[in-house]
């Protein structure tokens, strides 16, 4: 009966201490390198930071940051003509076209160009399919995008919690990487999760600040479990201090374009996000 019942206690002990765990089981622990300063850049109302995390074999994952309040910039989806889907972005044209002071890739398509998950955008749904709603798994598309209806504010959501109603632009992508400054669970069934490689990822800070994150061309790239640890951390020690946060798609597909200079070149895609200046959306 002794036996029986410190069996019991271990087990359970092992059940509560599991949901708990944060992201810590990753095979190389990285630090942030540098002061982690934003810049605010000249000519808009916007900052920009330079992140190194230099993991323990030497290595160096390197990526730019974004940061922008929803009372300077609309944010809004683009989805590009069927006969560009395939062919390379013109930034400054397209920037031009929409009023867009920043521009990066959005979710996961198909080898048709057709978005993988509900995608609406400028009053049209190209997708209506909330896919996996309800499912424990296939958390990879486990996130929602989204524009306020009423507010105009992004929002990043669980794909259970998403309400089609209450949107103007929204799509789904994933996993969802942070939640109320926590690690989401679960994520280690997959093989991204330990697989570093270019990532593109958005975020929310406390002040409702949208945060980018791009992967640069040239780097060792990041896995999720890296990208939890760094984005749990808050500003003082060297993170991003983001409440919520998203995967979107990556590898080659990653990519980022400032008005001012900064451009990250990526595979052509056929959504993308935008920011413009308040005022001057088309």
């Amino acid at each position: 009966m002794k036996r029986l019942l410190v069996l019991i206690l271990i087990v359970g002990s092992l059940v509560v201490a599991q949901p708990s765990m944060a992201a810590s089981d990753c095979p190389l622990k990285g630090h942030p390198v540098g002061d982690g300063r934003w810049t605010r850049m000249q000519f808009l109302p916007l900052e920009t930071r330079n992140v190194r995390i230099r993991f323990e074999n030497g290595a160096t994952a390197r990526m730019k940051a974004i940061r922008l309040g929803p009372e300077e910039f609309e944010i809004r989806l683009h989805w590009r003509e069927k006969s560009e889907w395939f062919s390379p972005v013109n930034f400054s044209a397209l920037a031009e076209k929409r009023g867009a002071a920043v521009i990066l890739n959005a979710g996961y398509y198909d080898e048709n160009g057709r978005p993988m998950g509900y995608f609406r955008s400028g009053g049209k749904v190209f997708n209506s399919r909330v896919l996996y709603r309800g499912r424990k798994t296939f958390l990879h598309y486990g996130a929602m995008f989204t524009v306020g209806r009423k507010n105009g504010r992004p929002e990043i959501v669980s794909r259970e919690k998403f309400l089609k109603s209450s949107v103007t632009e929204a799509f789904q992508a994933g996993p969802l990487l942070m939640k109320d400054y926590k690690p989401v669970q679960g994520l280690s069934r997959y093989r991204e999760y330990l697989r570093a490689t270019r990532r593109t990822v958005v975020g929310l800070g406390a002040d409702e600040r949208l945060v980018v994150l791009v992967s640069e061309t040239e780097t060792r790239g990041i896995s999720w479990c890296e990208l939890q640890e760094f984005l749990v951390l808050p500003e003082s020690r060297g993170g991003l201090g983001v409440r919520d946060a998203m995967n979107l798609d990556g590898g080659s597909s990653s990519q980022l374009w400032v008005r001012g200079g900064i451009e990250i070149p990526g595979r052509a895609a056929p959504t993308y996000i935008i920011a413009a200046p308040r005022g001057k959306t088309r």
